[in-house]
């Protein structure tokens, strides 16, 4: 009887690793769903529990019955993996304790540069629906920057789905799956479902990774990839950096669109326009984002946030799946003052760029220039109290932002989407989701039983 499936060697199957920490159970059962939905769409798993050392902060610590059967995570599972999906409980709008020590225990392989050009995602839960669970998916994805990765938020497909029944144990996050503890009852089943197709997603998006790591020195592209860089045209800083962020991607052949934003109302204090004569490009439209595979976005920073325009332009945007949808985008600033938005405003635009669906790949540590223009890993920065126009440095690291754009777009397109397909009940597929330490304790047991039979007789 011949097998209609084809069977793919373990060395071709992209890598997971779903690296969990659980005390009462939640977390533990949504990773297990994220493990099986991202082995039945075709990866190789590793599913992983973080050591735990204590109590927790509340409660004496309570250990779930299949814990055991799961190896601890190491830093060397993360350097294995082409995609991770971390999952954690809030404690104070954050990781919990040992999940930061793993996170911490990476160090070593991040300044090696091991561990960049993965794709992540999050899962957490909290006792109450405002608990700080989206700040807690926020403050891993911050650990994943700095590595290098690529952060993917929900399905945005998936969320009008949830407006039914499904919407108040969910809520709609568009920046990973969080659900809420309910002490004494079980994982409810859209729930489990959620997380299983949050698995079988982040495999696909693992799937177009390449092996091998470091995108400094790019690999051909399939093609042109396109990229459109829309930027905030009020001060000439910003189209400096936005004319050399399109000229690192130009450099690699990619097409680029040099857009910019009007600005609607004339600002009192703050930044004045510092752009003489007619604007540098054309004004940006939705259409230039849906002909796009990648995005970067350009902005003065005030008050710690981008400039309104930009905020209304991207705000306009359809809600929902839309032109930024599964699209690799990142950030850049010009601020006043190094410490005065650098970071929180380039953070608040991811924040914009999940809520349109979009892969959020800033630079991290990915290539020297990030560190000599100030080692910002979220996106370049030019602080005005350092000169009117950016210098070298961060000319140099906008280009490279670019250049990381135009490979990361040309890597999310090369495999056209597989819709994640729900196990049907009752059917059972092959999942290559390792056990190796389960595996090696009963390897070891038997020994121990063979050498103790052999004694007695």
């Amino acid at each position: 009887m011949t097998s209609t499936s084809t069977w793919r060697h373990p060395a071709d199957l992209p890598r997971v690793a779903v690296i969990y920490h659980s005390r009462r159970g939640t977390m533990h059962r949504l990773a297990v769903a994220a493990a099986e939905g991202a082995a039945a769409h075709g990866a190789q798993v590793r599913l992983l529990r973080v050591a735990d050392e204590g109590p927790g902060p509340s409660r004496p610590r309570r250990h779930t019955g299949a814990d055991p059967e799961h190896p601890v995570a190491s830093p060397e599972d993360v350097r294995w993996a082409d995609g991770l999906v971390l999952a954690t409980p809030t404690y104070f709008g954050n990781v919990s304790a040992p999940f930061k020590r793993f996170l911490d225990s990476t160090s070593r392989l991040w300044a090696r540069g091991l561990l960049a050009d993965r794709v992540v995602t999050a899962m957490t839960s909290a006792e109450c629906d405002y608990g700080g669970r989206e700040a807690t998916l926020l403050s891993l994805y911050q650990t994943a920057w700095h590595w290098g990765s690529w952060v993917l938020g929900a399905d945005l497909a998936d969320l009008p789905h949830l407006s039914g029944p499904g919407l108040p144990r969910t809520g709609g996050n568009p920046y990973g799956l969080s659900v809420r503890y309910r002490r004494g009852e079980q994982v409810s089943a859209p729930e489990v479902e959620a997380a299983r197709a949050q698995g079988a997603r982040l495999a696909e998006f693992a799937a177009r990774t390449p092996r091998l790591r470091g995108l400094a020195a790019p690999r051909p592209m399939r093609g042109p990839a396109r990229v459109t860089v829309v930027h905030h045209a009020r001060h000439e800083a910003v189209r400096v950096l936005a004319q050399e962020c399109a000229a690192g991607a130009r450099e690699l052949g990619a097409e680029v669109r040099l857009r910019r934003v009007p600005e609607a109302t004339t600002a009192s204090g703050g930044m004045h326009s510092a752009v003489k004569g007619p604007p540098s490009a054309p004004p940006a439209t939705e259409r230039d984002l849906e002909w796009a595979d990648a995005v970067v976005f350009g902005s003065l920073a005030r008050l710690g946030a981008p400039a309104a325009a930009l905020v209304d332009f991207l705000q306009r945007l359809p809600e929902g799946v839309g032109p930024l949808t599964e699209k690799a985008a990142s950030s850049f600033v010009v601020t006043p003052r190094p410490h005065s938005g650098s970071e929180s405003a380039l953070l608040a635009f991811h924040h914009l760029l999940f809520h349109g669906g979009a892969v959020v790949a800033p630079p991290g540590y990915t290539d020297p220039a990030s560190l000599a223009a100030g080692g910002n890993p979220y996106g370049s920065a030019h602080a005005l109290s350092h000169g009117a126009l950016p210098g070298p440095a961060a000319l140099e690291a906008v280009r490279y932002q670019g250049q990381r754009a135009a490979v990361v777009g040309d890597l999310l397109r090369r495999t056209d989407r597989a819709p994640y397909r729900p196990q049907v009940p009752g059917t059972r597929e092959e999942l290559h989701i390792e056990q190796t330490q389960h595996t090696k304790r009963t390897q070891h047991t038997q020994h121990t039983q063979h050498i103790a039979g052999k004694a007695a007789s």
